[in-house]
């Protein structure tokens, strides 16, 4: 099945508001990640870039919606997550490969993921089934049943920085191998164009975010 691309301004903004997103702001979460990721040296242990990214993902992830009244924190079987109990929809943060911010190819988790995430696939994969276009049908029911998952999917390499939304499904070995819904949130060249001048975002640590224009 062909994933459904949304990648105009319009579009992106839209397909969010009915996700109960904004565009600004799942930036700013990619912006948290990216700052620790460059806050990590030589020092620190082999994986840390990608822990602590991950980390303030999805720390400022949360600090922006539960401030929200719809949105809560969920930690179900170890999947860090957000989750909306009324649209009953459900985010995580994922280290990418390159295949974020395009538009041809699946963002595949850079680490191996287990049954939790398994589980969200299949989940996705009998929604998707069963006719729902964004959400399913409402109801008292928590965990992982009926919530559709979605994944901001952030991809960074030096100064290469791409990022989406993504209904992912499809899991083998590990990893996600398809998806039914791509929301371009930094496509290639995107991140050189954002303002990192507002300091009143709390990126972590105080230092410099370094952008390298090309």
């Amino acid at each position: 099945m062909q994933a459904k691309i949304r990648v105009e301004n319009w579009d992106v903004e839209s397909r969010l508001r009915q996700l109960g997103l904004s565009r600004k702001e799942l930036i700013d979460v990619v912006k948290a990640s990216v700052a620790q990721h460059a806050f990590c040296s030589d020092n620190d242990p082999p994986n840390a870039r990608g822990f602590e990214s991950w980390r303030w993902g999805v720390r400022k992830l949360r600090e922006i919606y539960r401030a929200k009244d719809e949105w809560d924190k969920d930690d179900t079987r170890g999947f860090s997550t957000i989750v909306n109990r009324k649209l009953k929809v459900r985010v995580a943060v994922m280290n990418s490969d390159g295949g974020a911010g395009t538009l041809d190819a699946v963002p595949q988790n850079r680490s191996r993921k287990g049954a939790a995430s398994e589980e969200v696939s299949i989940i996705n994969q009998q929604l998707e089934l069963g006719g729902s276009d964004w959400a399913p049908v409402p109801d008292e029911n928590q965990g992982f049943e009926d919530y559709e998952t979605w994944h901001l999917c952030i991809y960074i390499a030096g100064d290469v920085v791409r990022a989406e939304l993504s209904r992912l499904h499809g899991f083998e070995a590990g990893y996600f191998t398809d998806c039914f819904e791509k929301i371009i949130l930094l496509a290639p060249g995107d991140w050189e164009k954002q303002d990192f001048r507002d300091g009143s975002d709390d990126l972590g640590p105080d230092f410099a975010v370094e952008v390298t224009r090309k």
